[in-house]
């Protein structure tokens, strides 16, 4: 109802068994009325960013079971992703080369008067910049804000928009969300596009244990929520040591402006402590005093793995920061170095395993009990793995996992039936999250709600199928990410660990839904810079609102009903009116019909 408010005023102004993914597939879409047309475009707005021009007719001519089967597999050539992805160079840079490429500000005036190029106390600032500028250009470096607002934002849109393998698209946004981290953190911020590219995005439809346990080394992850921080005490400080209290929010929110060093680690991110002012302190009362923190520890339970109600006490939180203590980021530079030279001559006090480090010296190596399970003294990092084990092998991880996966691809509240059914798939083979979704798919349940529309888009759907129906050609994904701000979704920029919400009502505020209607109206007028729509006229087509809303259905709501959209328009767009084309698609973008999936 608020949508068909919006939109009158903006435009006046029984479940399957269990089966295995690579399974023959059985999607009883027959038995809820649907033609193979119907099934089609409904497996594309709930398995991918929505259709593009043609996609229904041709998924339906090959059927959908076979089209689902491949985005299981999502394994499809992708020419033409590719191609555009070559505009973005850190997708084929390692962490460590990104934090030489990238240079913040402070970072670069550092360098050039290290070259003695600057004296920052004396130089005039307009010198002093074009002197930065001309030592970036001659050195290869970028400023350090390209990294996250240009290329991290630009090549989730494009992958979207132009990816063959959808489901690896919509499944790696919605693990992102759950493993959610932020680039407002000063920690995670440099390190977010390579979490995304090396924990999350290969991972999505394989073994949960491989996509959990990814996360948890991923210095992304582990600055973002502490774990890196987290070391057992020195012994002149345990007595004294506490756990750091739980995290509300993001830490190291100074990251905002690219602060932190590229080359530095979170820890380097967050203002120091000011120290009393007092003339002749003792060193050892200077020492900062390490403890354990338990932030990670609490959110890997409560919103990775089990649950809030998933049968885990606080002396579990506890205990599983004490397992964790010693799993940290591995340094840059000459710091990486040593640790292959100590580990090269045997010496296995930190073990490295790319982007992490286990650093034996901060474990906490006395004995510990999780989930009622002992663990003697003396382990090391195999404690942690354990841990990742037992979390995910967990029957509350099974129910957990596959109510959020029914939430975001069936409705808002799911019936037991396909949870237990999910869930069961889940722990008969070991968190096979392909397995999971075939499941899911073949649930009468998930049909049901074809005619339903019952799941609100996101606003990163709501743009992406927009783009994808229109068949835009993304010249520069810059201009359009302002929309996702005013809509409610920045991406990568939600702050709490909880990740986005996937409710309706989350989305259905006046505000965001006014945001909605004007992006509508903006990309059907050609007012988005950066944005070409191959399926948007120039000039006027000279269609008659019949057959502009005939020619535009098609596009953007296809095999659906149309008829109650169709009377709105008509009665709407006055009969003199020039560019019908346009008038219609952007109450067509506008409606309930297309808001919802």
């Amino acid at each position: 109802m608020i949508l068909r408010v919006a939109l009158a005023v903006l435009c006046c102004g029984a479940l399957l068994a269990v089966a295995p993914a690579n399974a023959d597939l059985q999607l009883p879409y027959k038995a809820e009325g649907l033609s193979k047309e119907q099934a089609a475009a409904y497996l594309l707005e709930r398995f991918a960013f929505g259709a593009r021009p043609g996609e229904v007719e041709k998924v339906a001519k090959m059927g959908p079971e076979k089209w689902l089967a491949q985005q299981l597999k999502g394994n499809l050539p992708d020419a033409e992703l590719d191609k555009r992805l070559e505009a973005f160079p850190a997708l084929k840079m390692t962490q460590e080369e990104m934090s030489e490429v990238y240079v913040n500000n402070g970072r670069i005036r550092r360098m050039v008067a290290r070259a003695g190029l600057i004296d920052p106390a004396k130089t005039p600032r307009k010198e002093m910049n074009e002197k930065i500028n001309a030592y970036r250009k001659e050195h290869g470096l970028r400023p350090y804000g390209m990294l996250s607002n240009q290329e991290l934002k630009g090549q989730k849109l494009m992958r979207a928009v132009y990816s063959e393998n959808q489901l690896t698209e919509v499944m790696t946004d919605f693990w992102f969300n759950h493993f959610n981290v932020t680039t407002r953190d000063g920690g995670a911020r440099s390190r977010t596009l390579s979490y995304e590219r090396d924990a999350i995005r290969p991972n999505v439809l394989g073994k949960f244990r491989v996509i959990l346990g990814a996360t948890a080394k991923h210095p992304a992850m582990l600055y973002y929520l502490d774990n890196a921080q987290s070391r057992m005490a020195p012994p002149e400080q345990r007595e004294q040591a506490k756990p750091e209290p739980v995290k509300e929010m993001a830490s190291g929110e100074m990251g905002m402006d690219g602060g932190m060093d590229g080359d530095m680690g979170g820890e380097m991110a967050k203002a120091p402590e000011k120290a009393p002012a007092k003339a002749q302190t003792p060193p050892q009362q200077r020492r900062r005093k390490y403890g354990l923190n338990e932030n990670y520890a609490r959110e890997l339970m409560e919103l990775h793995t089990l649950g809030v109600d998933g049968g885990y006490t606080q002396q579990d939180v506890t205990e599983v920061a004490r397992v964790l203590t010693g799993w940290a980021a591995a340094p840059y530079g000459r710091g990486r170095e040593n640790i292959k030279k100590q580990m090269a001559n045997g010496n296995n006090n930190n073990i490295l395993q790319g982007e992490f480090v286990f650093r034996k010296s901060w474990h906490d190596d006395k004995a510990k009990v999780v989930l009622g399970e002992k663990f003697p003294a003396g382990g090391g990092i195999e404690e942690g793995e354990r841990v990742l084990d037992m979390l995910t092998s967990h029957p509350s991880t099974a129910r957990f996992i596959s109510t959020k996966l029914a939430r975001r691809f069936v409705n808002d509240a799911p019936s037991d039936d396909v949870i237990d059914a999910m869930a069961e798939t889940f722990t008969k083979t070991d968190g096979d999250i392909a397995a999971v979704m075939a499941t899911l798919a073949q649930s009468r349940v998930f049909w049901a709600e074809a005619k339903k529309r019952s799941k609100m888009k996101s606003p990163l759907e709501v743009v992406v199928s927009s783009l994808r129906a229109l068949e835009a050609d993304v010249k520069n994904p810059q201009p359009i990410m302002r929309w996702f701000d005013r809509m409610g979704e920045p991406l990568y920029g939600y702050l709490p660990p909880t990740g986005f919400p996937d409710y309706a009502e989350s989305w259905a505020n006046s505000g965001t839904l006014i945001a909605r209607m004007n992006f509508g109206i903006h990309l059907a007028t050609d007012r988005i810079r950066g944005i070409e729509l191959k399926q948007l006229p120039k000039e006027s087509a000279g269609l008659t609102t019949e057959e502009a809303l005939a020619m535009y259905s098609k596009l953007l709501l296809p095999a659906q009903d149309t008829s109650a959209i169709a009377s709105e328009v008509k009665q709407t767009i006055p009969a003199d009116a020039e560019r019908k084309e346009v008038q219609v698609i952007s109450m067509l973008l506008g409606s309930p019909e297309f808001q919802y999936r």
